[in-house]
């Protein structure tokens, strides 16, 4: 969802030119797979952290899938359920025409040209601190300390995650599982703001500015 990102990262401008402020963009990941230009998805992202001071790139599930391909880490099994089952074909057919015979073919089918895709995969985070919120791609382990987190976790958590209610050592945001509502949803210990994309045309960022309530900013396709 390229379109997306790119009107979603225009609307974030013009808030913050409003406000007064200098926005500091942090993507909670899955960036591949699933929408029909994920090349495109990853050099935005790319160019907004190299021209937004402070941004930063948290690494989700799908994107870790396709660092672990470009680094022939998957094996051939693996490979063929990112590529058939999760959206991975998608992703390949983004940057190019042929798919790879094997796992070990495609490092040398994309790195000539997209090694800067590779380096932005490997300086992912897997958690942000801004003030008291924590802010991940799918959640956290509620038993665990922040500082004691699994990355898998961080990446894949749902319901050990969802379903508590209890407070945490800092409100936590997230996406990876598509709200409900399909738009985002503040509870009481979690910012949820996966409204789905891929399915719904609606992409979603929160505002997290100083002492203020968070806020909501999204775009669609019939924006």
């Amino acid at each position: 969802m390229a379109s997306l990102l790119e009107v979603l990262l225009a609307t974030i401008d013009e808030d913050a030119q409003r406000c007064g402020a200098e926005p500091r963009v942090v993507f909670l990941g899955d960036i591949v797979d699933r929408g029909p230009d994920s090349r495109r998805a990853m050099e935005i992202v790319h160019a907004t952290l190299q021209q937004r001071e402070g941004s930063q790139f948290i690494l989700g599930n799908h994107d870790y899938l396709f660092r672990e391909a470009l680094t022939n880490h998957l094996g051939d099994p693996a490979l063929d359920h990112w590529l058939s089952g999760l959206g991975g074909k998608s992703t390949l057919r983004s940057y190019s025409h042929r798919m790879p015979g094997w796992a070990g073919e495609l490092p040398d089918l994309l790195l000539p040209r997209y090694a800067h895709h590779l380096a932005l995969l490997n300086r992912a985070a897997d958690m942000v601190i801004v003030n008291g919120y924590c802010l991940v791609h799918a959640g956290i382990d509620p038993k665990k300390p922040l500082a004691d987190q699994d990355e898998q976790d961080l990446r894949e958590i749902r319901e050990r995650f969802l379903d508590v209610s209890d407070p945490l050592e800092k409100v936590v945001v997230h996406g990876h599982t598509i709200t409900r509502s399909e738009l985002p949803e503040i509870h009481s210990n979690r910012i949820a703001i996966d409204t789905g994309a891929y399915r719904t045309g609606r992409l979603s960022a929160v505002v997290i500015a100083g002492n203020s309530e968070p806020r909501f900013l999204y775009v669609s396709h019939s924006d």
